[in-house]
């Protein structure tokens, strides 16, 4: 598919379906890549910063992502097993969630000033939400025999709730931190456009502000190698934790 697109987007340029100055061809693309990465034709604020730039968005998206992840998934479990706490939680959530995370950002800049805390926070603000539903769904799914199974061998709740209900409803949650992940990415970027002047948010804002059209495809491009490359690593981290549901579900 990849290849396809590629192809597709060739033949658009060469065709001249748009003009050539807002739609830049795959060799121009490529060689902004390169510039980006090594510095070789050098004058453009990014020639030779793509490393720093991926750092430093890669820095934000796991300081923020790690916590929401944290936070989430502990409510998703508070809120599945505790009707007090679902009474509690739930309607300050369902208030809360619908807020898209991009109308955070005044409001933070204002309260947290402009630099890495106001980043860390909208990533954090834009992952969290889904990672709480996905994992309140999942946890709140659990089949009671098996819990009913569980006290009958003498588990504590609390042990019930780690040992037996998080497990099962492990890949409810996985899913939920996968669209958490891809959103703490479109937040990182969003946020660095306004708050700080490093990164791939930053790089796109100002190529388009300077009308390198190739800078701000290269920059899209590389965002979502970033994304996949993110999204194979936690699908990899918890590939061993749901070998089992892999087994039972309809593609096994």
């Amino acid at each position: 598919m990849p290849v396809l697109i590629l192809v597709g987007w060739d033949l658009v340029v060469r065709a001249e379906i748009f003009p050539k100055a807002l739609i830049p061809s795959p060799a121009m693309v490529l060689s902004t890549l390169n510039d980006w990465a090594t510095g070789s034709h050098g004058g453009m604020f990014y020639s030779g910063k793509l490393l720093v730039d991926v750092g430093a968005t890669l820095e934000r998206v796991a300081i923020g992502y790690a916590s929401a992840a944290l936070v989430g998934v502990l409510l998703g479990l508070l809120i599945g097993v505790s009707r007090w706490a679902d009474e509690l939680l739930t309607p300050t959530m369902r208030i809360l969630g619908p807020v898209p995370p991009t109308t955070w950002i005044p409001v933070c800049i204002v309260i947290l000033g402009i630099g890495a805390v106001t980043n860390y926070f909208l990533v954090f603000l834009g992952a969290v939400f889904p990672i709480a539903a996905s994992s309140t769904v999942a946890v709140s799914g659990v089949s009671r025999d098996l819990l009913r199974a569980a006290r009958m061998m003498g588990r504590s709740r609390l042990g019930t709730t780690f040992a037996v209900v998080l497990p099962a409803a492990l890949p409810g949650i996985v899913g939920g931190l996968r669209i958490g992940l891809g959103l703490a990415w479109m937040m990182a970027v969003t946020s660095e456009m306004l708050a700080v002047r490093s990164g791939l948010g930053y790089t796109i804002w100002n190529c388009y502000n300077y009308l390198d059209y190739p800078g701000v495809f290269a920059a899209m491009i590389v965002l979502g190698i970033c994304g996949l490359a993110t999204d194979m690593a936690l699908r990899a981290m918890t590939a061993s934790a749901l070998r089992w549901h892999a087994a039972t579900g309809v593609r096994g």
